[in-house]
């Protein structure tokens, strides 16, 4: 099962793409926080270790209240624990510096936000099948085994 974290602070955009997500059939946990804030909360929770990441990959927007997609981002990149996890920004912004800044601050994908129902459910299905089906994401137990037990295996 692919963990979801989807950072959005639009209820209706965030209900359409959970929608999407769901009815791909790619089986999915969807954890949702409204603002920036509250993700970098719960990002930073004292129960999330390396060995425990709370997520698979995050969706992230940008314009968020309190604090934006690009400080989410760069809290990311910025942990030990949590630089490895693919983040995925979603906007509805086709601004090239804009893209260029976020891939510069560590982003994995750049989406820009499908307006249409049926891009939507496209997009929603592109990107479950690339990140569940394709792509061998980091173990979800991030910390390396010391050399010598590894040598001996």
């Amino acid at each position: 099962m692919l963990r979801i974290l989807l950072v959005e602070d639009n209820p209706a955009d965030a209900q359409m793409l959970q929608t999407s997500l769901v009815e791909t059939g790619i089986p999915v946990e969807i954890t949702r926080m409204e603002d920036g804030e509250k993700a970098i909360g719960y990002l930073a929770s004292d129960d999330r270790t390396a060995a425990s990441p709370c997520c698979d990959i995050v969706l992230l927007d940008l314009n968020l209240p309190r604090v934006g997609g690009y400080e989410v981002l760069e809290y990311i990149r910025g942990r030990k624990e949590l630089k490895r996890l693919p983040v995925i920004i979603m906007s509805g912004s086709w601004d090239t510096d804009e893209i260029d800044r976020c891939y510069q601050a560590g982003a994995n994908s750049y989406i820009c936000k499908p307006i249409q129902l049926e891009e939507i459910l496209s997009t929603a299905a592109s990107l479950l099948t690339y990140w569940s089906n394709c792509v061998k994401l980091p173990s979800r137990r991030l910390i390396p085994r010391p050399l010598a037990a590894a040598q001996s295996k």
